[in-house]
């Protein structure tokens, strides 16, 4: 008897778990914004306004175009909030953009780093699709989404330069550091994802490209300079912060004498776990691609952790990083041993990411307190917390310092065996 044939799928697996994760965020999202009073009850607040960032910067389009100085108090914008970014983004103006447009473009924002967000991630299993979903309808996305943060354009930004640089085809890379430089141009952090040209393919190609990207992002670097300050004000201790300087704070540094300290202990704690083998992987195991992304999350989230305390909105970067960890803790291929510290990195992830939500839920469900009462819970919260959020950024620096160790030893493998064979010639 003849075994009947399966009916081929309509769709591949990776498509199906795509348009499943779609469907999730959306509906975490449009919750949200259906009733308030859930993302009130986990600490975000909407100001009434929706899109407030976004509609920040269309603000200060309206100030400019009506004679007013952009760098001080805008009586326009619902929190009078002065023009603290780039002024790459004052060239919106010129595509005739005001508040009025603030529904259409906050909205496309969000749609284009959810498209972004879904095609680079593309999960294959159904456990990948609910990790990625629990990402992307975390309290820090949420606000992200909420205020339509332009951390999302950046987001876009990245994803281009990985998904660009990442390809051996030529004129790809020239795509990757134009986006590289205009990330850099609109919101200054990105500069450090330069160090993602070392994971450029072919390895021989890898030192040109760096030092090529390197001179963009110093040359953008330069030429915003005087702009640079204006974006490092400083950010209260409180829920949906991150940041080096939040724990030093409470132990009674001040922010300018812990930077220094807090970049030196990460280094240095990097490399002893990359040296020790304890985080490795980064360099060769999972696609080219799906590596770079990681690396870029990575060193973005390292960087805006080390620099000062940011909202946190900075967590959306996390997403290539997760995705990369989630697959190597389940990756059988390798030993138990190997696997477990993907596995911590994972479950560290979602308690930073849901656990400034989790405690305003919590603290929602008392009575009214006293402001003291909950400046010293949120205190007792950082202590418990910030470890965390260290022993993470300790995994991500272990990650990035032993692939970079191995790129380079790839590296100059080749070029040895390039000038042996030339000599023999």
């Amino acid at each position: 008897m003849k075994e009947i044939p399966r009916p081929a799928k309509f769709l591949p697996s990776s498509y199906r778990q795509m348009g499943w994760l779609a469907a999730l965020t959306l509906g975490g999202w449009l919750a949200g914004a259906r009733w308030p009073g859930l993302l009130l009850s986990i600490g975000i607040a909407d100001h009434r306004t929706p899109y407030l960032d976004s509609y920040a910067i269309l603000a200060s389009l309206d100030a400019l175009r009506a004679g007013a100085d952009v760098y001080r108090a805008n009586p326009l914008d619902p929190l009078f909030r002065s023009h603290v970014y780039s002024d790459w983004w004052l060239g919106l103006r010129w595509f005739g953009l005001s508040r009025a447009d603030n529904l259409f473009v906050g909205t496309a924002w969000v749609v284009i780093f959810g498209l972004t967000a879904w095609t680079t991630a593309r999960p294959r299993r159904v456990t990948e699709t609910l990790w990625l979903a629990l990402i992307l309808i975390s309290p820090p996305v949420m606000l992200a989404v909420k205020r339509a943060n332009n951390d999302l354009v950046i987001f876009v930004l990245l994803a281009a330069f990985g998904l660009a640089a990442s390809a051996a085809v030529w004129w790809r890379p020239v795509l990757a550091l134009a986006c590289l430089v205009l990330g850099t141009g609109l919101k200054y952090f990105p500069a450090a994802a330069a160090l993602a040209f070392l994971w450029v393919r072919p390895v021989r190609r890898m030192p040109a490209m760096l030092l090529t990207a390197s001179a963009g992002v110093a040359v953008t670097m330069a030429s915003v300079w005087s702009q640079v300050a204006r974006g490092r004000f400083t950010v209260d201790s409180g829920v949906y912060t991150m940041g080096a300087p939040l724990l030093w704070r409470d132990l009674g540094w001040k922010d300018a004498d812990s930077t220094l300290p807090g970049v030196l202990l990460i280094v240095m704690v990097g490399l002893a776990l990359a040296m020790s083998r304890v985080t490795r992987g980064l360099a060769q195991q999972g696609e080219p691609a799906e590596r770079m992304r990681a690396a870029i999350g990575c060193i973005v989230l390292l960087t805006c952790f080390s620099a000062g305390v940011n909202y946190a909105y900075r967590w959306v970067f996390v997403v290539w990083p997760a995705l990369w960890l989630w697959r190597q803790a389940a990756d059988k291929t390798v030993g138990l041993p190997q696997r477990w510290i993907p596995r911590c990195a994972c479950a560290l992830i979602g308690l930073c990411l849901w656990g400034d939500g989790l405690f305003c839920l919590a603290v929602n469900q008392l009575p009214p307190l006293a402001k003291s009462e909950l400046t010293h819970m949120e205190y007792v919260m950082r202590l418990v917390t910030q470890p965390l959020h260290w022993l993470l950024m300790f995994l991500f620096a272990g990650w990035l310092a032993e692939a970079g160790l191995v790129i380079l030893r790839e590296w100059w493998e080749v070029h040895r065996a390039g000038k042996v064979s030339a000599a023999n010639a």
